[in-house]
């Protein structure tokens, strides 16, 4: 029987991950925002796909952390192993 796994946030099926077993999907990566509410975009910092940053998508400028949340949620961004970014329910 093959692995399932939801996003914690939306119950939406993603792609079974041991690595990232809490990780939200697509839908929810949209929604993500500070603690006040202000959107945010999490991108890597290098064209090998390394680093985590942080800006917000109303004005660009940087977001310096990682915290984030969906929904009022608290998430966490960082650098996936193979590249990209991945946020996950904390």
């Amino acid at each position: 029987m093959e692995k399932q796994q939801h996003c914690p946030i939306c119950q939406q099926e993603v792609d079974y991950s041991s690595r990232y077993p809490k990780y939200i999907c697509g839908t929810c990566m949209d929604l993500i925002t500070d603690a006040e509410g202000r959107p945010l975009a999490f991108y890597n910092t290098t064209i090998f796909g390394q680093g985590c940053q942080g800006e917000y998508k109303d004005t660009g400028e940087p977001y310096s952390g990682d915290r984030c949340y969906v929904k009022g949620i608290p998430c966490k961004a960082e650098e996936h192993r193979f590249g990209g970014i991945v946020v996950q329910v904390v």
